[in-house]
């Protein structure tokens, strides 16, 4: 056996892999110079916010959307528009950015967090299901890294239960469960433009609904409620300020021309590396469900904690630059959120009357979602992209197998097992 590069043998990739390509360009160009050029820059004078939020929805399919300042915002704008009571529970995924927590926290609600199904690592409907209780309101899935959660599942328990499902979608455009286009398949669809997303312009976000009321709610709560018609000033109920410039729409209208081409690069390219390394002994790719599509954010997979560092190690000395690991831990095992560090040191809304619950306090701590805190030692990460090329991804999957093979040859170090 070819001995690994970090231990003197030739790597695979004689060139590590770092295929990049310019995001932005002519078409981006075009368009913000002719919002300068109408020298109207607000949403509220200008056009284009509420253009590209009528062209989203109608690409996905959807009779509203109201673009924002950010996937956060979009997240915090469907739960505004849902009109939340403080206290109420939202089931939401351990594995997420906090930008999915403070939308919760911020309309006083408690985030309740639900196990993952590993091969997937999105919430697992069944964990979900032992999760409801009186006080919840919604069920919050994140559609993790191009991938989605069993749709069926979570739309089931919503409807036995009278929850709304609000469906996280930043890190999953154009991903599909059974054919069906995340965001599309709940009572409001959530999407990112941030700098990292599939598409981008710096930072911005998405609401979408088909509910009528939903979707004035949400245009409302975007912009302070403030209904911007007749001549009297006036605000409708509490709500923040999250417009977005009609820059950025220009950006994002550029951007929506490429996604279809974005995304099904980089299906093809996921797709193709899971085949390739579908045997490689002791590694656990992503799971695509039967009519599904995953559309990669970043590509994952997960071998044994004993050896996931140094799995890591000598993938990156073969020429594939990876990472041992996601985020850190569990967001619930945040000092933000273990702590409760809310609003001074009040911890509101925990723990406060009238919805209070003495024998039954929320806490989070290790070993809350076992299967997250097991994944999370488990997994390296791939920034997989549109740039990489087919020889990029079989170089990459002869790395991974080659690795695989070596690593699965050598005894589990006394305390690892």
């Amino acid at each position: 056996m070819e001995r690994l590069a970090i231990d003197g043998g030739q790597p695979i990739c004689a060139e590590r892999i770092a295929p990049t390509g310019e995001r932005y360009g002519d078409e981006e160009i075009a368009l913000l110079t002719e919002v300068i050029r109408s020298q109207k820059l607000n949403c509220n004078v200008g056009t284009k916010v509420k253009e590209f939020g009528r062209a989203f929805a109608d690409y996905m399919g959807m009779k509203h959307g109201v673009m924002v300042a950010s996937g956060t915002a979009a997240i915090h704008v469907a739960l505004g528009a849902l009109d939340l009571n403080p206290g109420d529970e939202v089931i939401t995924a351990p594995i997420t950015d906090m930008g999915t927590i403070y939308p919760i926290l911020a309309q006083n609600a408690v985030p309740i967090f639900a196990d993952l199904d590993p091969d997937t690592l999105c919430m697992d409907p069944a964990d979900v299901e032992k999760r409801v209780t009186s006080r919840t309101k919604v069920i919050l899935p994140v559609q993790l890294a191009g991938n989605t959660c069993d749709m069926d599942g979570m739309r089931d328990i919503a409807k036995r239960h009278n929850l709304a499902l609000v469906e996280d979608c930043a890190q999953s455009f154009n991903a599909k469960f059974k054919g069906e286009k995340v965001g599309t398949m709940g009572d409001v669809g959530c999407f990112s433009l941030n700098e990292y997303k599939h598409i981008s312009c710096g930072d911005a976000g998405v609401t979408l609904t088909n509910d009528d009321a939903l979707g004035e709610r949400a245009q409302l709560f975007s912009d302070k409620a403030w209904p911007r018609s007749g001549d009297r000033r006036d605000h409708l109920f509490l709500a923040p300020n999250y417009r977005v410039t009609e820059l950025q729409a220009a950006v994002a209208f550029a951007q929506l021309k490429k996604l279809d081409h974005i995304t099904d690069t980089r299906r093809e390219r996921g797709d193709l590396l899971t085949s390739l390394i579908a045997d490689a002994p002791g590694v656990h790719p992503p799971k695509v469900r039967d009519g599904g599509e995953c559309t990669y954010w970043f590509y994952w997979f997960r071998v044994d904690a004993a050896i996931r560092d140094q799995f890591a190690k000598a993938l990156n000395g073969e020429g594939v630059p990876c990472s041992a690991g996601y985020i850190p831990k569990p967001v619930y095992l945040y000092d933000v959120l273990r702590e409760k560090k809310t609003y001074g040191d009040s911890h509101f809304p925990y723990g406060y009357a009238p919805f209070r619950d003495p024998d039954n306090e929320i806490e989070y701590t290790e070993g809350l979602c076992p299967v997250t805190e097991r994944a999370l030692k488990e997994m390296i990460r791939i920034s997989l992209n549109e740039f990489w090329t087919e020889q990029h991804v079989r170089d990459a999957a002869c790395a991974i197998c080659k690795v695989a093979e070596h690593l699965s040859q050598k005894p589990v170090p006394a305390g690892k097992a």
